[in-house]
């Protein structure tokens, strides 16, 4: 998957959430696919990203653990 693409992607999936992307999305997601290959970035053993987490994270704090996500 580019960069451009997985961009796209997390992008609709934030709006179809009703999350924004933090300023810090693009690295965070750069890291995601050349560092974590597609795993969760602030901890792999979560899954792919979005992982699992990040709806409690947001809900619980405005925002997930690696801030790729706002409400």
């Amino acid at each position: 998957m580019t960069i451009d693409h997985f961009k796209h992607v997390i992008g609709l999936y934030a709006a179809a959430k009703g999350y924004k992307l933090t300023p810090f999305a693009d690295k965070i997601m750069a890291r995601c696919l050349e560092k974590c290959e597609g795993r969760c970035p602030c901890d792999v053993s979560r899954g792919f990203c979005p992982c699992g987490e990040h709806v409690a994270e947001v809900e619980r704090d405005g925002h997930c653990h690696c801030n790729l996500f706002t409400k």
